[in-house]
């Protein structure tokens, strides 16, 4: 009689859909607490986004969600469009996504109700109301914006949402900030430092990389501006700028995504045509790589992901289209999804068994395929008295 090696165990469990491992939770008490451990939770999506694997693209059109991939299905074939109920489905009126993190979606609807939701595990957790506090100076007009970010300090092992309110002077030329961001932890609001730049694009959620929630700035609301990124850090929740490539004019508009982990921006130019560029490094500027070049205009595209092989970029273009950019041949090939709506936002996440309440790791670590912390996971699988016999 011969036992399974826990690393294999653990490997194995890793590579499974979503789905699977919430059936196997029944097996046995060991293995639901395993399947439950955020050890085991943070090593299942690391795996997922280094293979590329149980990755689900969203689809959203007014109240309504279309779901594409996810659980065993193949992603990349982009087959059919399901459509998938989500906890704000009681409001016929339009709902936003307001970002998305390690399978987590946080979700908000007309009423302002806003809550983070696993499509995966169908769980999800309504936020406490935030209302909006009154201008603080009487120069301020009525006009304001709001924005969100939603992201992960994995230093605390919190969710955090960011709400960024910006209120335009009378002048059309003066801003003032206010910003509160939330704790899933603490399950609280709270009033973080103002943001001392006035936001470019007043409809664009903040792009969570690397522990940073990212926006399009500029410094004064001026004519002659020109755009330039701000990062968050969700954990120290303070504000540093993000350089921009070298080579770029000055005569451009700037969009931002991420893709393979990286920040991107898609730089339009008054002239026609864009360009994509990817931060390698995060934080150095001598690391951006331009991806690809288009000589002519095309509206309203965003990079979505890479193909399985990295050959090949997912666009969304003008709300009712998707095409794979090759980027050896420079070819596009459009993208026709059964069941999609006709217009539509559109995004790619991870599937994932994150849990939508806070909780912390037995093992204290971040490092999650680290040595020690598998130890540390089959400790306490084992002591819960099984193993896999061959």
């Amino acid at each position: 009689m011969a036992y399974l090696p826990f690393e294999v165990i653990i490997d194995i469990l890793a590579r499974l859909p979503v789905k699977h491992l919430l059936r196997l939770r029944s097996v046995c008490k060991p293995w639901r607490s395993l399947i439950d451990s955020l050890d085991f939770i943070h090593l299942h999506i690391g795996k997922s986004i280094a293979a590329k694997s149980n990755l689900r693209l969203l689809l959203r059109l007014d109240s309504r969600l279309f779901s594409v991939g996810g659980d065993d299905d193949d992603f990349f074939a982009l087959n059919d469009a399901v459509e998938l109920p989500h906890p704000l489905m009681c409001y016929s009126n339009e709902i936003k996504i307001l970002g998305y993190c390690n399978g987590l979606l946080c979700i908000a609807n007309v009423a302002e109700d806003i809550a983070f939701w696993n499509p995966s595990t169908k769980t999800h957790r309504l936020l406490p109301f935030l209302p909006l506090d009154r201008t603080r100076d009487l120069r301020m007009s009525s006009r304001f914006y709001r924005v969100f970010g939603f992201g992960y300090d994995a230093v605390n092992e919190d969710y955090k949402l960011v709400r960024i309110s910006q209120f335009i002077g009378l002048d059309y030329r003066s801003f003032e900030s206010e910003v509160k961001i939330y704790s899933l932890r603490t399950n609280e609001w709270k009033s973080m430092e103002d943001m001392p730049y006035a936001l470019w694009y007043t409809d664009k959620m903040g792009v969570h990389v690397n522990g940073f929630l990212h926006w399009v700035v500029i410094r004064k609301i001026e004519l002659d501006e020109t755009g330039l990124i701000v990062a968050l850090d969700v954990v120290g929740e303070s504000y540093r700028e993000i350089p921009l490539p070298e080579c770029m004019n000055n005569e451009y508009q700037i969009e931002l995504g991420v893709l393979g982990g990286c920040v991107c921006v898609l730089a339009s130019y008054k002239e026609g045509g864009f360009d994509v560029w990817a931060m390698r490094e995060y934080g150095v500027k001598e690391s951006w790589t331009k991806l690809l070049k288009l000589g002519h205009s095309v509206l309203g595209v965003r990079p979505l992901t890479y193909s399985k092989n990295g050959g090949d970029i997912l666009f969304e273009e003008g709300y009712r289209k998707l095409f794979w950019y090759d980027l050896n041949s420079q070819r596009v090939k459009d993208v026709k999804i059964r069941g999609a709506p006709e217009v539509f936002e559109a995004f790619v996440c991870v599937c994932s068994l994150a849990p939508v309440t806070a909780r912390r790791r037995r093992s204290g670590g971040r490092n999650h395929e680290s040595g020690e912390d598998n130890n540390k996971m089959r400790d306490n699988f084992l002591s819960e008295g099984f193993k896999l016999v061959l």
